[in-house]
């Protein structure tokens, strides 16, 4: 009886390591897939795909929760993605978990993937709420230079929607921001650009 219990442990512990290993390789070759635009398309489509993304993604002590954070990323590099994303709430939140995440990758694939998606036209007045943009806000001050990029390269991308622009001025966060980037002397020259074009939109907006 002994002898049968340890092999039914040593069983289970063998299913369990093949299981997490499975999970890797299937993890790496779709992260590999998705990062071609032929099939970004056709694997967003695919809701099973799509869920397991998401539903790893949830799980923010997951092994494979940054893979997935990026095979999102990945998917929205395609624009025809970004008007079915965008509209899901279960993305925007686990986006906005991403960007506040201690990990430095896992926020700037949560940023970058927030970026593409403001670019969609259809999509801008829907994302331009108060928690994401304070969301963009914190990252836009952050040190990393690609996070920065990114988030202000959002703001950007929503400050060209008249319908964006009164959220975008009530939070107060994103003009100060925004003002902050245009002038510190520490900003790098790209983020400064974009802090000021957004800036320069904003205000022809409001003038209009």
């Amino acid at each position: 009886e002994m002898q049968m219990s340890s092999l039914k442990k040593l069983n289970i512990e063998n299913a369990s390591n093949f299981l997490e290993r499975s999970q890797l390789s299937a993890c790496a070759t779709l992260t590999h897939l998705t990062k071609h635009c032929a099939n970004a398309r056709g694997l967003c489509l695919n809701e099973k795909v799509l869920n397991n993304i998401l539903f790893l993604a949830e799980i923010l002590e997951h092994p494979l929760h940054t893979r997935c954070l990026e095979m999102l990323c990945n998917f929205t590099r395609f624009p025809s993605n970004n008007a079915k994303l965008a509209s899901m709430p279960r993305v925007i939140e686990i986006l906005t978990a991403g960007g506040k995440s201690k990990l430095a990758e896992d926020r700037l694939w949560s940023i970058r993937t927030i970026q593409n998606l403001c670019s969609d036209a259809s999509s801008k007045v829907g994302l331009a709420t108060g928690s994401l943009l304070s969301l963009l806000s914190a990252c836009a001050m952050r040190k990393d230079y690609e996070e920065q990029l990114a988030a202000v390269g959002a703001l950007m991308n929503l400050a060209t929607e008249p319908g964006s622009i009164v959220p975008l001025t009530n939070t107060k966060t994103v003009v100060a921001t925004l003002v902050h980037l245009a002038h510190s002397p520490n900003t790098p020259a790209p983020v400064r650009k974009i802090a000021c074009d957004s800036l320069a939109t904003i205000g022809l907006w409001l003038q209009t």
